[in-house]
């Protein structure tokens, strides 16, 4: 074996050894790249079974089938401001907190009967003008929830068929006396 071809090979090794760690799969990793603030692969999971609590899956697809949850993570890092985005998370740890403390587990791993429950609590605490931080997150995810579903290609092509330019022009008509 001469020098040059030790030399391709050695390099290849290298080359193959240093891309190996960014083949591997962070299991912690969001799905969406935030810019402006970071969740973990677990608050993603959380919102997609919240947001799917919101709008469940029946015949028609539900929250997460529509990535609602991602909509809402790209609204929160996009159009709010730092403040916002603080109490956002801040609010998350505090729903995952109550979750916890009302159905001694986790919000996704809750049943849909403890989901609904605690979900009404915090309409009731809102209704109520005692909005703590898990009420105002819950406030927040509901709204962007609403908002991606109503503004999917499912909705307004199955549900509410949307026509990009309404109303018709016949430019040929005859008048009637």
């Amino acid at each position: 074996m001469n020098r040059r071809n030790a030399f391709k090979q050695i390099l290849l090794v290298t080359a193959g050894a240093a891309l190996i760690p960014s083949c591997m799969d962070d299991k912690n990793k969001s799905a969406v790249i935030l810019k402006n603030f970071s969740i973990s692969a677990e608050q993603e999971a959380l919102l997609a079974e919240l947001a799917e609590t919101i709008i469940p899956k029946t015949d028609t697809p539900g929250a997460r089938d529509i990535s609602a949850h991602l909509f809402l993570l790209k609204m929160m890092d996009d159009c709010n401001s730092r403040e916002k985005q603080n109490e956002f998370v801040k609010g998350m740890e505090a729903f995952e907190t109550l979750a916890d403390k009302q159905t001694g587990k986790k919000f996704a791993n809750a049943t849909l009967a403890e989901r609904v429950q605690l979900l009404t609590l915090l309409e009731a605490q809102q209704k109520d003008q005692k909005s703590g931080d898990a009420a105002s997150f819950y406030a927040t995810v509901k709204r962007y929830t609403i908002q991606a579903y109503t503004s999917s290609q499912f909705f307004l092509t199955k549900v509410k068929v949307y026509e990009l330019i309404p109303g018709r022009f016949h430019g040929c008509v005859p008048v009637k006396a």
